[in-house]
């Protein structure tokens, strides 16, 4: 009998395990979706941000930012996978709020509950994501499909980093050097390289009105006689978005029935901007700091008790403000709740919200706190120790706005252009328009001089900026003048000379193209052959160094030339059935085009790993998309 029980019960126990997926790692098929919401800036699309393009797919993130890797990676070894059960909501950072729920997140909840055995998602959401997934909870439009709320330094009350760049257009200097190029790149491309707005304050104004969400509810300036001015009374920092947001009789109702519970991990040990002391400002001025000019600019980090950009006592949300007026009470209640207020608001919000407190710099919180989120996820506790990413000492770029071709070299003689890299952890982007914004990005740049190199596309004006972020300074140069089609225009542009952080760029070298002898126009086929010549040659010479390679990419020339030369023939079955000869034609310049492309990828991922010279690639590459481009 005693075994009989024993059985049964062992039954039990491992029934119980393997229907409970808290008590070991769950499959995929069984975990709620989670849907991460990046930071302000968190987000990037060239189309969207400098062409105001209405682009919802197509985000990523920044060039040059890591801030998630950890906590993706953590996720996808606990058993998440992208984009059926981990998604991330990018969004248009400069819109309000409230357009960022309908356009981005209701979305992108709508692919993650396909998935969702609950029909709900889990939401981390990091810094002013954590804003906008509280407006969806708490909106007229939410659908009951979220269960968890984690949030990562969300300023629910604000920060006070941002009065500068909302009254002034000055960009705080706490900031990392990733969201200061991209602010200052934003800023730059609308001030400088197009006429929509003459400064800084303008463009925030009227293209990222965000920021103003931002701004602190609680009282933190501070005039010259002490006194701390109500941010009720300022006539340009008052912030309603948050004022409403945390309206008690509005929030409570709203989040504490609609959701399972929210868990706040904030940073703290990181001196953060607390009172702002100003003065008023002087009198030509008439648009500039309505509210009081700092001083000193920019403000001191003078409260530890934050994570560099947002205080202790703005990420923890008072209980109070979760706890709406109760509809009737007793005498013994309202006594408790006047009595002990605190105990009392706690109590009523039982385990629903979980304040948690790490030592942490703002932008590092989504890697530590992993643990803090898997515990509020219910998940086993991750086997790797993350370590946030390390900012990079600098970070160099070039901005082009322009109908031009881009090619970098930097102080070692590596190269990046839009097909070739071999300068490590560099990045090109760029937008769809072949004439439109172009950046190189290179973290940890070199010191020394850089070579650039700029092909007319069309004619036009164009602006170039050298730029370099760090620590201590940004430095930001530009230039502007003309360029032809088919024009070479060439710099030097020196970074970091004799340990100056002066960025000095030369007087362009300029090619006028050959308009008394325009090139000859030549077939697809005669441009294959004579790419067949350059890779002869550049094996020849060593330039490229695996015969294995040579032979493989001028296997792939030879199949594009054979499909293009069937192509043009004309068999006696394509007399009789023209279609039949249409299709034939279709599917050899489609082989001819695939080999063409299989040619591109091998010798740039060859160039990258230093097997094949830069020079020829980018010739060999060039030349190549040129046949493409004469096919399609």
């Amino acid at each position: 009998m005693f075994r009989i029980f024993k059985s049964f019960y062992l039954i039990l126990v491992c029934s119980f395990l393997l229907v409970n997926p808290k008590t070991i790692t769950a499959q995929s098929s069984d975990l709620e979706p989670v849907v991460l919401i990046p930071g302000i800036m968190g987000s990037w699309s060239m189309d969207v941000l400098f062409k105001n393009k209405s682009v919802v797919d197509g985000w990523k993130f920044p060039p040059t930012d890591q801030t998630w890797d950890n906590m993706i990676d953590a996720l996808e070894k606990a058993g998440y996978e992208k984009d059926k059960t981990l998604f991330i909501a990018f969004y248009d950072w400069r819109q309000h709020n409230t357009n960022s729920v309908v356009d981005y997140l209701m979305p992108t909840i709508d692919k993650a509950v396909v998935n969702s055995p609950t029909g709900k998602v889990d939401i981390v959401a990091h810094s002013m994501g954590g804003l906008i997934a509280r407006s969806y909870i708490q909106g007229s439009r939410y659908r009951d499909d979220v269960d968890q709320l984690v949030m990562l330094g969300t300023p629910n009350y604000g920060s006070g980093d941002v009065y500068t760049l909302w009254e002034g257009g000055h960009v705080p200097e706490n900031w990392n050097n990733a969201d200061q190029w991209i602010i200052e790149a934003y800023l730059w491309y609308m001030t400088k390289a197009t006429t929509q707005t003459s400064d800084n304050y303008d463009t925030i104004h009227t293209f990222i009105p965000s920021i103003k969400e931002l701004l602190p509810t609680y009282n933190y300036l501070e005039d010259s006689e002490g006194n701390i001015k109500n941010t009720e009374d300022l006539v340009d920092a008052r912030n309603s978005f948050l004022n409403n947001l945390n309206i008690p009789s509005f929030t409570g109702k709203k989040i504490f029935d609609r959701i399972k519970g929210i868990t706040i991990v904030a940073g703290k040990g990181e001196a953060t901007v607390g009172n702002v002391p100003v003065v008023e400002r002087g009198a030509p001025e008439t648009k500039l700091w309505a509210d009081g000019l700092p001083n000193p600019l920019p403000p001191e980090r003078n409260v530890a008790e934050g994570d560099n950009r947002v205080l202790l006592s703005s990420a923890f949300i008072d209980e109070f403000d979760l706890i709406p007026p109760a509809p009737v009470q007793n005498f013994l209640q309202k006594f408790f709740a006047k009595l002990l207020p605190t105990v009392y608001a706690q109590t009523e919000l039982g385990d629903f919200l979980v304040k948690l407190q790490v030592d942490s710099k703002h932008g590092d919180l989504p890697t530590t706190a992993i643990d803090k989120v898997f515990g509020a996820l219910s998940l086993s506790e991750p086997t790797i120790a993350y370590v946030p990413p390390a900012e990079p000492d600098n970070i160099t770029s070039f901005w082009f706005a322009s109908p031009v071709e881009v090619e970098v070299t930097d102080p070692l003689g590596r190269i990046i252009t839009k097909d070739l890299n071999s300068i490590p952890d560099a990045e090109y982007t760029g937008e769809s328009d072949p004439n439109g914004v172009k950046m190189i990005i290179i973290p940890n740049g070199l010191d020394g001089e850089y070579k650039i190199k700029l092909k007319g596309t069309g004619d036009g004006s164009y602006h170039m900026a050298a730029t370099r972020f760090t620590d201590l300074e940004d430095k930001i140069v530009t230039v502007e003048k003309e360029v032809k089609i088919g024009e070479i225009i060439e710099y030097k542009v020196n970074i970091g000379i004799d340990t100056s952080s002066e960025i000095i760029i030369s007087e362009p070298t300029i090619t006028e193209p050959d308009s008394e002898n325009p090139p000859i126009e030549k077939s697809a086929i005669e441009l294959i052959k004579e790419l067949m010549s350059d890779l002869n040659k550049n094996f020849e010479n060593g330039k490229i160094k695996n015969k294995g390679i040579y032979q493989s990419l001028m296997n792939d020339l030879k199949i594009a030339e054979k499909a293009l030369e069937e192509s043009l023939i004309t068999r006696p079955i394509g007399e009789k059935l023209p279609k039949l000869h249409e299709l034939k034609v279709k599917i050899a310049e489609k082989l001819a085009v695939k080999k063409l492309n299989d040619f591109i990828s091998k010798i740039e991922d060859q160039s990258s790993k230093n097997k094949m010279e830069i020079e020829a690639a980018t010739a060999m590459t060039e030349k190549a998309r040129d046949v493409i481009e004469y096919i399609l």
